[in-house]
C-alpha cells in the first residue's frame, strides 16, 4: 500500500513537471534565438551605419550593375571644395581620363581612395560628380561619355562602402572645358570629373 502511494505520488509529480517541461524548453529556446539575433546585430553593424552602402549595393557596384541615382535636390546647391576649405580642396581633387575612355586610371584611383575615406568618416556629406570631356566627338556622344565617367567614379566610391544615396551625378560633356584651347595639353585637362559638395542654398 505504501509502495502504491509512493508510485501515485511519483506519477503526479512526473505529470506536473512533464507538462511544464515543453513550456520551459520553449522559453529557453526563444531566449537563445533572441540572443542570436542580438549577436548578429552586433556582428553586422555596417548594415545599420548611416551613410554606408548596404552589402547588396556593394555587390551590385562590383558587378557593374546599375544602381539608382538620386535626383539632384532643388533646395540644395553644390559648391567647389576650395570654396569651403583648402583641406577639402586637397581631398576632392579632379580625376582625369584617357582619350575616349571612362576607366579609372591608377592616379585617379588614389584620389578616389582619399575621397571615399573622407566620405565614410563624414556620413552627413553628399557630393555631386560632374563628368566632362574634351571637344572631340559630337556633343551627344560626349554627354554620354561624360556620364559614364561620372558613373565610374560613383561606382568606385560605392564599392568602398559609400551609400549611393549620397552621390549625385551629372554630365556636361564638352560644354564646360577647364581649358578653352584646342591642343593635347588642354584636351587632357578637360577629360575629367569634378567633385562638388552639397550645402544649403
Amino acid at each position: 500500500m505504501k509502495f502504491l502511494k509512493i508510485s501515485i505520488l511519483g506519477i503526479i509529480i512526473f505529470s506536473f513537471f512533464g507538462c511544464q517541461c515543453p513550456k520551459i524548453k520553449k522559453k529557453v529556446v526563444e531566449e537563445k534565438e533572441e540572443k542570436k539575433v542580438e549577436e548578429v546585430s552586433i556582428l553586422k553593424p555596417e548594415e545599420k551605419i548611416e551613410g554606408k552602402a548596404t552589402p547588396e549595393e556593394v555587390k551590385k557596384a562590383i558587378k557593374g550593375e546599375e544602381i539608382p541615382i538620386p535626383e539632384i535636390p532643388k533646395d540644395k546647391k553644390f559648391i567647389k571644395p576650395e570654396e569651403i576649405s583648402p583641406e577639402l580642396a586637397k581631398i576632392f581633387e579632379n580625376i582625369y581620363f584617357d582619350f575616349d575612355k571612362y576607366d579609372i586610371r591608377p592616379d585617379a584611383s588614389e584620389t578616389l581612395q582619399k575621397i571615399g575615406e573622407y566620405l565614410l568618416k563624414n556620413p552627413q556629406i553628399k557630393i555631386l560628380i560632374e563628368g566632362h570631356c574634351d571637344e572631340r566627338g559630337t556633343r551627344e556622344y560626349n554627354l554620354v561619355l561624360g556620364e559614364q565617367r561620372a558613373l565610374s567614379a560613383r561606382r568606385f566610391l560605392i564599392v568602398m562602402g559609400v551609400s549611393p544615396k549620397r552621390i549625385y551625378t551629372i554630365s556636361y560633356g564638352e560644354d564646360m572645358p577647364a581649358v578653352p584651347e584646342s591642343n593635347e595639353d588642354a584636351w587632357a585637362k578637360n577629360r575629367r570629373c569634378e567633385f562638388k559638395i552639397e550645402v544649403e542654398k
